[in-house]
């Protein structure tokens, strides 16, 4: 009987094979690695982001910086505001929120995001902050832009609220502030920066609520004299939400 012939054997891949398919892999895994640190690090308003780099030891907290230290940026009134951003699409206005979240967590490291509010308002609510929200302790105070027309007008509500978050550690602050009061800030010497911006319905006009903290501190004068201390806050919690009082309160 003849004999069946065998198959011949397979053909193993050569060493050089694996040695290159392991140093692709390698390769491949640096890459991402590489990205996603990269990712971590230019976006730490991420509140994923922003933990891993506060465990690292990579955030610092707010510089308590006085006034005349502030940053220079640039000085806008409610009017300015509105003509800015009442119109601004969605996506560009997310866009920019989320600009403006990182470069305060960074320490304002990018001048061109820094605008100082400026106006007069008047009270409309205040409340204390807690665990939950960007900082504590200190207190909001949420404001109704008041504009006089032309200079032969009284000054009347125009369609930009504020909420001014202070961080204080007095706890007598916030009694220095009730709904009602008028106030005014300005670029020197309140250094109130814009962090968010939001779009809300205020009657049948659209209007803006613009969210503001201090980057740098003293004293705040409110009305009829009384002032407090702002303290630089020790830690920030980026996950909190803006603005801090329900945008349904505006319509």
């Amino acid at each position: 009987m003849r004999r069946e012939k065998e198959a011949p054997p397979k053909k193993r891949p050569p060493a050089y094979y694996w040695w290159t398919l392991a140093n692709v892999l390698a390769l491949c895994l640096a890459v991402i690695s590489w990205l996603m640190c990269l990712h971590v690090f230019q976006h730490p308003e991420i509140p994923r982001n922003y933990e891993i780099l506060r465990q690292l030891g990579r955030i610092e907290a707010p510089v308590p910086l006085d006034e005349m230290e502030a940053p220079p940026g640039e000085a806008a009134d409610p009017r300015s505001f509105y003509r800015r951003y009442a119109g601004l699409p969605q996506e560009q206005l997310a866009t920019f929120n989320a600009a403006l979240m990182r470069n305060y967590l960074l320490n304002l490291k990018e001048p061109k995001l820094i605008q100082y509010g400026e106006g007069n308002y008047r009270v409309l609510q205040v409340r204390p902050l807690g665990p939950d929200d960007l900082f504590h302790p200190g207190f909001a105070v949420k404001a109704q832009a008041m504009v006089a027309p032309d200079q032969f007008s009284e000054p009347a509500p125009w369609p930009v609220t504020i909420e001014y978050l202070f961080p204080t550690s007095d706890p007598t602050a916030p009694g220095t502030i009730a709904p009602g009061d008028s106030f005014s800030i300005s670029k020197f010497p309140n250094c109130a920066a814009l962090l968010h911006v939001a779009q809300v319905e205020a009657g049948d006009t659209p209007g803006v609520l613009l969210t503001l903290v201090p980057v740098a501190f003293g004293d705040f004068k409110a009305s009829q004299g009384r002032q407090f201390a702002l303290k630089a806050p020790t830690a920030l919690n980026p996950a909190a939400a803006l603005p801090v009082f329900p945008i349904d309160a505006e319509r």
